[in-house]
């Protein structure tokens, strides 16, 4: 059985230049900041949205750090490690759901192992952080499912990206299911089952895989973890 900690929560900063002036907006829960986000565009010239994904900690059998992070969030990521009595040697493998800068930029201080299906090294978003990841020992994943460590499994939930995958994870609670940004930015649709936009039947698939799991917990990229 494995515990599920998240270290750094999801978060979304929302800003606008008017007037050679930054205004941040004081919204930063997600979704919520991504419907501000959404309706700020509307209204002014020069808005942006730096966006944190949950980074997701896993102690068992191994030592698991899921999606880190942007580049920025290397110090908060391991002063979340050290305030848990563990440090960057401490962490027997990161594992990326999938190879976009927010999830996969902040592995540097790390320095574990990091597990990316292979799909994902040669995607278009591999240019941002493929000469980073490199420097380090990659694992690629290959085809749909695999086992990371005993209570840990993966399997490929294409839609957002064809590379991305999700988690299920043993735990005291029932499974718990990390699984990016295949769910999001909100949770209308997947509560519904009627995804949309050009990977709408890859999502729907997806989605079906995941509630195949039973989840007792849902923890997506940018939503706050849920029980579906």
């Amino acid at each position: 059985m494995y515990t599920v900690d998240i270290l750094i929560p999801t978060a979304r900063f929302v800003f606008s230049i008017e007037d050679g002036r930054a205004d941040v907006l004081p919204e930063f829960r997600s979704p919520e900041a991504f419907e501000e986000y959404r309706r700020l565009r509307d209204e002014r010239p020069v808005v942006g949205m730096t966006t944190f994904p949950n980074t997701v900690l896993l102690r068992g059998e191994r030592t698991i750090v899921v999606d880190p992070g942007l580049p920025l969030q290397n110090e908060p990521v391991v002063r979340a490690l050290e305030a848990r009595g563990l440090g960057p040697g401490d962490v027997d493998l990161v594992v990326l759901t999938h190879a976009h800068l927010d999830h996969a930029g902040a592995c540097t201080e790390l320095m574990a192992p990091v597990a990316v299906h292979e799909l994902e090294t040669t995607s278009p978003a591999w240019i941002l952080v493929g000469g980073l990841l490199e420097l380090l020992p990659l694992e690629r994943l290959a085809g749909e499912e695999g086992e990371l460590a005993p209570g840990v499994v993966w399997e490929r939930t294409p839609g957002h990206c064809d590379g991305h995958i999700s988690l299920r994870v043993d735990t005291a609670e029932g499974p718990n299911v990390l699984c990016g940004d295949t769910i999001g930015p909100g949770r209308a649709e997947f509560d519904a089952m009627r995804p949309s936009g050009p990977a709408a039947a890859e999502l729907l698939a997806s989605w079906e895989r995941i509630r195949a799991w039973g989840p007792a917990k849902i923890i997506a990229g940018h939503l706050p973890p849920f029980a579906p």
